[in-house]
């Protein structure tokens, strides 16, 4: 059970599970980092938008009343001049009382002129019978039209006060007065549109629906009178009555959302826009947020798995270091007891199901505690490891040696029966005899008792062959050192 949950744990906590985890925990958080970033920038449009077209149907409903009233008024002076032809409408005190009440309604914002026939310019209302001016070369005195339909000429400045002023032109079918002309004093306007704009850099626009600009916010006084729809509002031609769209206006200017709507019964265009960098700011600096935070997440994330790495390479290099230390012999880099036994048991039971031939070299340095008595412990190491390496190099890839005891060795030789084992043990019985090792009180050779057996079919363990290998090297002892002994 302890075997089993130990090999859980270390299945999770491999470098492939920590770079795995790493890389879905990274992939999960920055996908819905993303996510959050493209659905809250489409909801920051979203709402920029449907906040413009709220603003636009205000300021096109503020500005259809007023134009309305414009109307209804031109409409009354006009039916005063009609029924009372024979009444001069500058000295005439039913039409003064009329103009000042409207005056006083619109709080001075309007104010009524009226146009001869050659052009020149009354107000009803000035104290002086001197004419204002001639505008026979005005648009709106040309271009006011015989139906009664309103005529909206372009943006002119006021000789008083140098403001600029919106002229709404009708023509009369009779009269000394041909036309009269309400003139909206685009100061005001321009006012109204400023306390409902977007700050900054909102813009709201009224245009003539052949795209000249009649009044803006903020104002701009050299842009008044100019015809601006081909640069900001293309499209604009498919407009029907009442309809209102947003788009980003791009380009080499300023990216913008821009609103738009045309005013029923009038000539007329609100335009209502926010700038692009402005509107998406609060988005931009969320996202900041966002992305420090993600990072503060994903940078201690990959700092851990580093180190989590780090810890598992070392971890498994000190693994296979007290791997290598458990199945081999530190002295002389052979395979230990423990290790040449359970390897011994896996050949043994292989070698009974495939019925192949096993055989075992058991080999006992002689007279090697005098060596280590005599010459040294030092010495005496020097002569194992001569050993182990003289005997390595007389054995296959496919055979395997180990140190059972002090001075004691196997041999376990696969697929080999005994007549070949017989051969491998004179040979490195004959190779052990040549090994001098020099030392300050002489030259150290020793040679080496060999036991030879063939593991048959009722062995069940090694200690089963071991203990026929022990008994002939017994045996070969007994008869002097150098000798080898067969099972």
């Amino acid at each position: 059970m302890v075997k089993a949950s130990s090999k859980h744990l270390e299945e999770w906590a491999s470098q492939r599970t920590i770079i795995a985890f790493s890389l879905l925990f990274g992939a999960a958080l920055w996908t819905a980092v993303s996510f959050w970033i493209v659905s809250a920038r489409d909801e920051r449009i979203a709402a920029t938008r449907e906040s413009l077209q709220r603003m636009n149907h205000a300021v096109e409903d503020q500005t259809r009343r007023q134009f309305r009233l414009v109307n209804v008024f031109l409409a009354v002076c006009a039916s005063w001049l009609e029924a009372n032809p024979d009444l001069d409408p500058r000295s005439a005190p039913g039409f003064r009382r009329l103009l000042d009440d409207f005056r006083a309604r619109t709080g001075g914002a309007i104010e009524l002129r009226l146009l001869a026939t050659d052009g020149t310019v009354i107000e009803p209302l000035s104290e002086s019978s001197e004419p204002l001016a001639n505008a026979a070369d005005s648009d709106y005195f040309r271009g006011a039209k015989p139906n009664g339909e309103l005529f909206i000429g372009t943006p002119t400045r006021r000789q008083a006060d140098a403001h600029f002023e919106l002229a709404i032109a009708i023509r009369l079918p009779a009269g000394a007065f041909p036309v009269l002309v309400a003139m909206i004093d685009l100061s005001k306007l321009t006012a109204t549109y400023e306390k409902q704009r977007r700050k900054p850099g909102g813009v709201i626009s009224l245009l003539r629906s052949d795209g000249t600009l009649l009044a803006r916010a903020p104002d701009d006084p050299g842009l008044l009178g100019q015809p601006i729809s081909g640069r900001t509002l293309p499209g604009t031609q498919g407009l029907q009555q009442g309809q209102s769209v947003v788009f980003e206006a791009g380009g080499d200017k300023q990216r913008q959302f821009l609103s738009y709507s045309s005013l029923p019964d009038f000539p007329l265009l609100v335009t209502v826009s926010a700038d692009y960098e402005e509107a998406l700011a609060p988005w931009r600096a969320q996202t900041l947020w966002i992305l420090m935070l993600a990072i503060s997440v994903t940078v201690p994330l990959a700092v851990v798995a580093v180190r989590s790495l780090h810890l598992l390479r070392a971890l498994a290099n000190q693994d296979v270091e007290l791997q290598h230390l458990a199945i081999t012999d530190r002295l002389t880099g052979v395979s230990s007891r423990q290790h040449f036994v359970a390897t011994f048991h896996e050949q043994l039971q292989n070698a009974k199901r495939t019925q192949a031939p096993l055989s075992l070299l058991l080999m006992d340095i002689d007279f090697f505690k005098r060596i280590n008595d005599g010459y040294g412990h030092a010495t005496g190491d020097q002569a194992l490891i001569s050993f182990a390496e003289v005997a390595s190099s007389c054995l296959r890839d496919a055979d395997m040696i180990g140190r059972l005891g002090a001075g004691e060795f196997a041999m376990l030789l696969p697929d080999t029966d005994i007549g070949a084992a017989i051969v491998v043990a004179e040979r490195i019985r004959t190779a052990v005899a040549d090994i001098s090792i020099p030392t300050e009180d002489g030259t150290v050779q020793f040679t080496v008792s060999v036991a030879a057996n063939q593991a048959s079919d009722t062995d069940q363990s090694f200690d089963d062959v071991l203990k026929r290998a022990a008994e002939a090297l017994h045996n070969a002892r007994a008869s002097g050192p150098n000798q080898l002994a067969v099972v």
